[in-house]
């Protein structure tokens, strides 16, 4: 018989039964120092209930997803999630959020997250307006957006402060029936 490996992975959306693997995720993300994400490993305090109901809330909205990549062994090694607003004047534009473990950056997972979650949301009824925030510094992953066609609209600056220093963001989007 094969044995499974932490090599592979799958994309697919998130229930309820990868709470406990994607808060241990977030976790050892929270702690990477140099990771383009604006939280400090102190400031972390999601519990197995908040995610929990994090992915109830995904699952209960027309407008909303949260997918996981998962090694063959049940490994949560990446993540996109977005929503869009309950109000009828916003609910067509979602904000997502998505990381990659740093073992497997540069090897497809981020940007297989993004095509399945950009699948998705130009099937949806509701979507018209993918968009994000991302750090002004952050090469690879204006890379891969640029490369699925989100535009930058603008620049907040100093809009993080990380690490002693203040970071510049981006908002970029991509919208769709243009």
């Amino acid at each position: 018989m094969a044995e499974l490996t932490d090599t592979s992975w799958v994309i697919r959306p998130a229930n309820a039964a990868d709470a406990p693997q994607m808060l241990t995720y977030m976790k050892n993300l929270a702690n990477e120092r140099d990771l383009f994400l604006p939280i400090a490993a102190e400031e972390f305090r999601l519990t197995l209930a908040d995610e929990e109901s994090m992915i109830a809330r995904h699952e209960a909205r027309d407008n909303a997803l949260a997918l996981v990549a998962v090694t063959a062994v049940g490994r949560v090694v990446g993540m996109w999630d977005c929503m869009g607003s309950a109000r009828p004047a916003r609910q067509h534009a979602v904000e997502f959020g998505m990381s990659v473990a740093r073992e497997y950056r540069g090897q497809g997972v981020g940007a297989a997250l993004l095509s399945a979650g950009l699948a998705w949301a130009r099937q949806s009824p509701t979507v018209h307006r993918v968009e994000l925030e991302v750090y002004a510094d952050n090469r690879p992953a204006l890379h891969l957006y640029e490369k699925f066609g989100f535009t930058i609209e603008g620049r907040k600056r100093h809009a993080f402060y990380q690490h002693g220093c203040y970071h510049d963001s981006l908002v970029m989007a991509l919208l769709f029936d243009q």
